[in-house]
């Protein structure tokens, strides 16, 4: 099955191409390979469902292992594939239709080039470690090269996206009507998985994450048979996976079809958050600002509640706002959950206390996720170094009362444009 035209490829190498010229020298090539069947251990002739390694399936659209996509300034691009066996048709069948050199020419192919540099991307293939002498020094440049190209999606990219997240939706209407009291968070996420497969999702980009009660307070919660008690919330945070291209969104629902006071309170200005991030997610804007204006929103709505004390800047500067908002804004999102973010100079990018996923200025059709949120985590709130470092800026007395209150995120995946951005989850009800 075709999954992108060959229009499609062609532009994308003709752009790989342009930005790859301006690293390499003559002698330079630059190979991209599509990895390898991994065995199970003990599995005899049985595998790991195989992924193709993202740098390799965005230029050549094949899933199929072992292929290599080679560049050059000499060459320009030659790509070289497994031809499927006979045995391969009887037991898998032949779903693709593969154009390139015969892979079992690529040794005899690269002894007759002798390139002086090769730079090697991608997941390399052991049987091919031996054939070249990577030049290590200088790859992570011509990686930032490619990944500044692949950070851009294309059209059939981004209708991919909006696929997955049409997919997704159906997933969270289903959670509407099934989340109450009594539910466990293993039903919760075996009754979202199974619709988002029957809207059309392949897999999922990642395992789904079910929060109940104390339990939303988990950043990364594992469903558990842990039951749904009314007065709680629930966090979900799942996505759909559509040719690796992925969907990350977060939701929270009260069990029992409302929310507190108190809930509301902190809901609002997660939202609040979520919005202004949004709202700045335009061409140029460094993401360092969207992370500070969502901290600023929460640092602020703290304060309102008596949790959080003291000026502004300094709550942010300081990192306090970090007892109750622990991650980043947001990351890259698409081909693959975590897609081609980063550009960290000498290390990752710190702001308001903590590290930061994306180091970038947002160009015109990145695709970000925008996920600001509060927890009330004990594992935090209960360390003895954080009370010392923050011992009036956080109201600890009053932090006391929300011991069993869990956390709230809310998670869009926002495509940045020259008009507005758009929120391709939008349709899905917060």
């Amino acid at each position: 099955m075709e999954i992108f035209t060959k229009s499609i490829l062609s532009d994308r190498k003709s752009r790989a191409a342009k930005a790859l010229d301006q690293v390499l020298k003559s002698g330079d090539a630059v190979f991209f390979y599509c990895g390898q069947p991994l065995q199970k251990p003990g599995g005899l002739d049985q595998t790991y469902p195989f992924l193709p390694h993202p740098d390799y399936f965005w230029l050549t659209g094949y899933r199929r292992p072992w292929g290599i996509t080679c560049y050059s300034l000499s060459d320009g691009w030659t790509d070289f594939i497994k031809p499927i066996s006979r045995e391969e048709s009887i037991w898998e069948g032949s779903a693709e239709s593969l154009e390139g050199e015969d892979l079992s020419q690529f040794e005899e192919w690269l002894k007759n080039k002798n390139f002086q540099n090769i730079f090697s991307l991608g997941q390399v293939g052991e049987s091919h470690l031996a054939l070249v002498t990577p030049d290590f020094a200088n790859t992570a440049i011509v990686q930032e090269k490619f990944n500044e190209v692949r950070r851009i999606k294309d059209s059939a990219e981004v209708q991919l996206i909006r696929k997955a997240g049409q997919t997704a939706a159906r997933g969270y209407a289903r959670l509407q009507d099934f989340i109450r009291p009594g539910v466990t968070e293993r039903q919760i996420q075996i009754e979202f998985e199974a619709e988002v497969l029957r809207a059309g999702a392949e897999k999922f980009p990642y395992e789904t994450i079910v929060g109940a009660g104390v339990n939303s307070a988990v950043l990364h919660a594992i469903p558990t048979l842990r039951v749904a008690q009314a007065g709680e919330l629930v966090l979900i945070d799942g996505g759909a996976d559509i040719h690796d291209y992925c969907v990350d969104i977060t939701r929270v629902f009260p069990v029992d079809g409302h929310f507190s006071q108190r809930q509301k309170s902190i809901y609002d200005i997660v939202l609040a958050a979520q919005k202004e991030g949004i709202r700045l997610c335009n061409p140029g804007t460094a993401w360092i600002e969207v992370h500070r204006a969502a901290a600023t929103i929460i640092a602020d709505g703290l304060k309102g509640l008596n949790l959080l004390r003291g000026d502004t800047d300094n709550l942010l500067d300081s990192g306090a706002v970090s007892v109750f908002f622990p991650h980043g804004v947001g990351h890259m999102v698409g081909l693959k959950v975590r897609d081609v973010g980063g550009r960290f100079g000498s290390g990752p990018a710190t702001s308001c206390g903590v590290r930061l996923r994306v180091d970038l200025d947002l160009e015109e059709n990145f695709i970000m996720t925008v996920e600001p949120g509060i927890y009330f985590v004990p594992a935090i709130f209960n360390h003895p170094e954080l009370r010392q470092k923050y011992p009036d800026q956080v109201n600890w007395a009053e932090l006391e009362k929300w011991q069993t209150f869990g956390g709230i995120r809310l998670e869009d995946d926002i495509l940045v444009s020259s008009k507005a951005p758009e929120n391709l989850t939008g349709a899905i009800p917060k």
